[in-house]
């Protein structure tokens, strides 16, 4: 073989280890792209998580704290009594769950003054 051959030999084989060798680092670079990509989305997430569970115990607080003081416990009474919960029982009830349903959907409170003569 002449210098000119050994010499073309011997550029491609030199083309094909750059090649290979930057095919390596552009993998590297993809790789490492992708764990950075997911750390971000993974603090992301958390974030949103912990902004979560603050929103859901901010709203328990208030479920908690919206319970009347007059309704500490219910009693089951057996079906054959004729012993009736009063009015003023239902109502603080049916309060205490309309206010437990409000916080929960996330909506205010009605208090416009004619909202309450619509329904």
């Amino acid at each position: 073989m002449s210098r000119g051959a050994w010499f073309c030999m011997i550029v491609i084989v030199l083309a094909f280890m750059a090649g290979w060798k930057g095919a390596t680092w552009q993998r590297d670079s993809i790789d490492l792209a992708a764990q950075k990509a997911a750390a971000a989305t993974g603090v992301k997430f958390q974030v949103m998580a912990s902004a979560s569970a603050r929103e859901l115990e901010s709203k328990l607080e208030t479920l908690k704290a919206s319970q009347p003081k007059e309704i500490r416990y219910e009693i089951v009474k057996p079906v054959f009594t004729n012993v009736c919960v009063s009015d003023e029982f239902v109502r603080l009830f049916n309060a205490a769950a309309a206010s437990a349903e409000r916080t929960l959907s996330g909506k205010p409170e009605n208090k416009m003054p004619g909202a309450a003569a619509a329904h």
